[in-house]
């Protein structure tokens, strides 16, 4: 399936151990969040097992690529984890296909604690936000 945006290009300076980095972030980042909405705990998932294995519908997909859209600042298309049906897979897709150096940036805001945080309230904007309004999640 073709993906939607060009309007983020790969960061062509990123070397390996750059990309390796990255993609741990987004892992990270992707398997804290999916336990937080799932109501899991962590250390129980594995980012090679396919997501619907945990349990992720439809509207908790969006909700989590629109969460992921807020946290890098980048428009990604709403299939992404149909797609990319794992963790791991999808990060890579991330770190391949989208310049995510600048959310990943030390110091930047989308990569700060609060942003990172289980407990973090919610940021107020984005498709993730819409769809945890319309779920009552």
């Amino acid at each position: 399936m073709q993906l939607q945006n060009s309007s983020s290009k790969p960061n062509p300076e990123l070397q390996p151990a750059d990309t390796a980095t990255s993609v741990k972030a987004i892992e990270a980042w992707l398997a804290t969040k999916l336990a937080k909405q799932l109501r899991l705990d962590v250390k129980t998932l594995s980012v090679h097992e396919p997501l619907t294995r945990y349990g992720l519908d439809s509207i908790d997909a969006v909700t989590l690529v629109g969460d992921l859209e807020d946290w890098l600042g980048l428009e990604l298309p709403s299939t992404l984890l149909w797609d990319y049906p794992t963790i791991e897979k999808a990060s890579q897709y991330l770190v391949k296909d989208f310049d995510i150096s600048a959310a990943l940036a030390p110091g930047s805001e989308s990569n700060s604690e609060q942003s990172d945080a289980p407990d973090a309230p919610a940021k107020t904007q984005g498709w993730g936000n819409l769809w945890r309004q319309i779920s009552g999640s």
